[in-house]
């Protein structure tokens, strides 16, 4: 939530500075700045009140955004290490309960794998992030840390670890459509009440009750295996055989067995739409970025190609415009993609609550 609000503020105020928008105020006055941080050297003193805030913001995302990288890569691989360790004590499944249980168990060791790549890539975005909060502060105008060319070279590491990124959007929105339209077979069987074990998948299983195995979670790199993980998985199949017995028909009360089906069926109806919009959501999401990714591309062609020294294709990239119009669109073409996006992180929840249909409630014997 913290990292979305200051996505916004900064790419915000990034647009602000990219459009001089309230120009005649004190913003954009580097003199401000020199009042209050007396004795800046140069080129620092050329910094505005308006640079030094969004610094504070590139700061931040260089601190979170390594952090959060570098975290999801460690925990994931001790993720796949506690994986590794429950896979080795389970047997070929006996009932719906153990097939269940090894299903997700092939299913996290998957996301696991995905998310330590996917670590690999957010960690050196956040590293790079630091020379933008340099930009800032004039930094790059020197041969302090690089200079321009050290610039230019984190903007490169910073698209090269989009890439795979962006097709993970792709991905995640395909697959979201996809865990919706099985989830809303599987609804209609739940209304018929003709489910039956071989129905019951572990994806459907955590729809219709919200399961989280407790190796869904990471776990440190170096962390030593838990002496109660036997116990924590004979805790996991009860529950998992509890609701099996709720909607496969059994011994059960009929009213206690109506009553939970009808709950199940609630939270069905919101998770087919929920994943519907959320699919639709990764592709917007998407959209941004490949703008901005492709935006913020501008710069290192700008800076390795002069305007008059360009093959076709780099023109042809820059729809040619000259090297300073070409810069300055795709930079305010990826300040205002990043600006919309953190809207969306932070206004779809509540926008997809609002839009969920009503219940479909349809009466059973």
């Amino acid at each position: 939530m913290m990292d979305a609000v200051v996505q916004l503020l900064r790419n915000a105020l990034c647009c602000v500075k990219d459009l001089q928008l309230f120009s005649d105020t004190f913003i954009h006055d580097a003199n401000r700045t020199n009042e209050y941080l007396v004795g800046l050297p140069e080129p620092l003193n050329k910094t505005t009140p308006l640079e030094v805030i969004i610094s504070v913001t590139q700061l931040y995302a260089c601190i979170s955004t390594t952090k959060a990288g570098w975290r999801l890569l460690t925990t994931s691989i001790g993720k796949l290490q506690r994986i590794k360790r429950l896979t080795e004590q389970r047997e070929s499944p006996k009932t719906a309960a153990d097939r269940i249980i090894n299903e997700s168990l092939l299913k996290e060791a998957k996301y696991a794998f995905r998310s330590t790549f996917v670590g690999v890539c957010v960690t050196p975005i956040g590293v790079a992030f630091f020379w933008l909060f340099a930009n800032s502060w004039h930094v790059t105008e020197t041969d302090w840390i690089g200079g321009l060319p050290a610039l230019i070279h984190a903007l490169e590491v910073m698209e090269v670890c989009l890439i795979p990124l962006l097709y993970y959007m792709i991905i995640d929105g395909f697959e979201m459509l996809r865990k919706s339209k099985l989830t809303d077979a599987f609804l209609d069987k739940v209304r018929s009440r003709k489910v039956t074990p071989d129905d019951i998948t572990t994806q459907m299983f955590e729809a219709m009750t919200g399961w989280l195995p407790f190796w869904d979670s990471g776990t440190g790199m170096f962390a030593k295996a838990d002496a109660a993980e036997d116990k924590m998985m004979e805790k996991e199949l009860l529950e998992i055989q509890k609701t099996l017995d709720v909607v496969i028909p059994s011994d059960k009360s009929k009213k206690d067995r109506k009553e939970k089906l009808e709950a199940i069926e609630d939270k069905l109806e919101t998770k087919v739409f929920s994943m519907r919009m959320e699919g639709y959501r990764e592709f917007l999401y998407f959209v941004f970025n490949f703008v901005a990714f492709y935006g913020y591309l501008m710069a290192p062609l700008c800076f390795y190609y002069e305007d008059n020294e360009q093959p076709t294709y780099v023109r042809s990239l820059k729809f040619s415009y000259q090297n300073e119009l070409a810069d300055w669109h795709g930079n305010f073409a990826g300040d205002f993609m990043w600006t919309i996006e953190p809207i969306v992180i932070l206004g779809s929840p509540m926008l997809i609550t609002w839009m969920k249909p009503a219940s479909k409630k349809i009466k059973s014997d």
